[in-house]
C-alpha cells in the first residue's frame, strides 16, 4: 500500500513538473544573460555600459529592469480611474523598467504603444497587464489614453495608460498573475540590465561582457547569471521533493519485493506436498503457478484501493500550492496499481515457478 502510493505521487509530481517547465510563461527567457547593478557606482554606469555592449556583435538587444521575471516585484502603489477612490482602488505591482525591455523578453503588447527612447516623453506613462486593466474596469482597448491616480503622503499623482501586455507569470506558476504595470524610470538607472545574445557562442559573449564591465565598472565584480537558469532555480525545492519521492519509492518497492519473496518462498516450503499431490493429479505448471500467484494478487488489489484515495488527497494537497496545476488524472493511478501488479507477479512467479517445476516424487516420497 506504501508503494503504492509513493508511485502515485512520483508520477503526479513529475507529471506537475514537466508541466511547469512546457508552459508558456507569457515571454521568452532563453539566451538572456543578467548582470546585476549592485552598487552605486554600476547603477550610474548603466548607460555606458549598455552602449558598450551594444557595440558587440553577438549581442540581440538589451535593456534594463529593477526587477526581472522570476522574482517578486516589492514596489506597489493603489490605484483608482476617473470616478474612482482609495476605498476601490485596486493593488497593482510596479517595475520600472527601459525602452525595450518588452522586446528583449518578447512580451506581447495587446493594446496601445510600447515605450519609446525618449526617457522626458515617458515621463507619467505607464503599460498595464491585462489583469491590470480587468480589475480597473476595463477592457485592454479600452483603458489606453485613460489616467489613473493614486495618492502618497497626502499628494495625488497622475499617470497615464498608453498601452496593455498580456498577462505573464511573473513569480512562475505557484502564484496567480497579480496586476502590474511599467513605467520608465526618471534617471537610466536599473537594478539589472538585461542582454539578448546569440546562442553561438556563450564563452565569447561573456568574456566580451567581463571585459566591457571591468572596463566601465572596476571597482565592482563582474557578476553574471543566466534567466531561464534563475527561472529553473523557482522549483528547486519540488524537484528535491521529487527526487526525495522517487529515493523512497525505489526503497519501498524493493521492501515490498523482498517482502513478497519471503511470504511466497514461505508458502511454496508449505505446500509443497500439496504442489506434488496436484502434479501427480495432472495440473501443470500454469495451473499451479497460477493458483499460488492468486492469494497475492488479491492481496495486491486491496492495497491497491487502499493507496489510491490516499494518494489522491496527499497529491491534491501539495497540489494547492500551485495556483496553475495540472488535474490529477485516474490514468496515473491504474499506472501505479499496474506496475505494482507486475513487480509483484514478477516476485511470486519466480518462487511459484520453481515450485511448480520441482520433482513431485521428491514431495511424496515420505508419505
Amino acid at each position: 500500500m506504501i508503494a503504492i502510493t509513493l508511485v502515485c505521487g512520483m508520477l503526479i509530481i513529475s507529471k506537475q513538473l514537466q508541466y511547469m517547465q512546457e508552459t508558456n510563461l507569457g515571454f521568452d527567457a532563453n539566451a538572456k544573460i543578467v548582470l546585476p547593478l549592485r552598487t552605486e557606482s554600476a547603477l550610474k554606469s548603466y548607460e555606458s555600459l549598455q552602449k558598450e555592449i551594444q557595440k558587440n556583435g553577438s549581442i540581440v538587444m538589451t535593456s534594463g529592469a529593477d526587477y526581472l521575471p522570476g522574482s517578486d516585484i516589492w514596489t506597489d502603489s493603489f490605484y483608482y480611474p476617473d470616478g474612482g477612490q482609495m476605498a476601490t482602488a485596486v493593488d497593482i505591482r510596479r517595475n520600472s523598467v527601459d525602452a525595450r525591455f518588452m522586446d528583449v523578453l518578447r512580451m506581447k503588447l495587446i493594446a496601445g504603444r510600447n515605450f519609446s527612447d525618449n526617457r522626458q516623453m515617458e515621463e507619467g506613462k505607464v503599460i498595464v497587464n491585462r489583469v491590470a486593466a480587468e480589475r480597473l474596469g476595463f477592457k485592454p482597448e479600452e483603458i489606453v489614453g485613460r489616467d489613473l491616480y493614486r495618492e502618497w503622503q497626502g499628494k495625488k499623482y497622475t499617470e497615464t495608460v498608453i498601452g496593455v501586455m498580456e498577462d505573464y507569470h511573473q513569480t512562475g506558476l505557484k502564484e496567480a498573475i497579480v496586476p502590474v504595470l511599467f513605467q520608465m524610470a526618471e534617471k537610466p538607472q536599473y537594478e539589472n540590465l538585461i542582454v539578448s545574445v546569440h546562442t553561438n557562442d556563450f564563452d565569447r559573449t561573456l568574456a566580451s561582457l567581463e571585459q566591457i564591465w571591468k572596463a566601465q565598472v572596476s571597482d565592482t565584480p563582474f557578476e553574471y547569471s543566466f534567466l531561464d537558469q534563475n527561472i529553473s532555480h523557482q522549483y528547486d525545492e519540488d524537484k528535491r521533493v521529487s527526487r526525495i519521492i522517487t529515493s523512497f519509492t525505489l526503497i519501498a518497492m524493493l521492501i515490498s519485493c523482498l517482502g513478497l519473496y519471503g511470504l511466497s518462498s514461505y508458502m511454496a516450503e508449505r505446500r509443497f506436498k500439496e504442489i506434488g499431490i496436484r502434479k501427480v493429479m495432472g495440473a501443470n505448471v500454469t495451473q499451479i503457478v497460477s493458483m499460488m500467484s492468486t492469494e497475492f494478487v488479491k492481496l495486491v488489489m486491496i492495497a491497491f484501493v487502499t493507496s489510491v484515495p490516499l494518494a489522491w488527497y496527499g497529491m491534491n494537497q501539495w497540489l494547492e500550492s500551485f495556483a496553475y496545476r495540472i488535474a490529477v488524472d485516474p490514468v496515473l493511478f491504474v499506472i501505479a496499481g499496474a506496475a505494482a501488479l507486475v513487480v509483484a507477479l514478477l516476485t511470486v512467479s519466480f518462487e511459484s515457478m520453481k515450485a511448480a517445476l520441482h520433482n513431485p516424487v521428491d514431495a511424496l516420497r515420505n508419505e
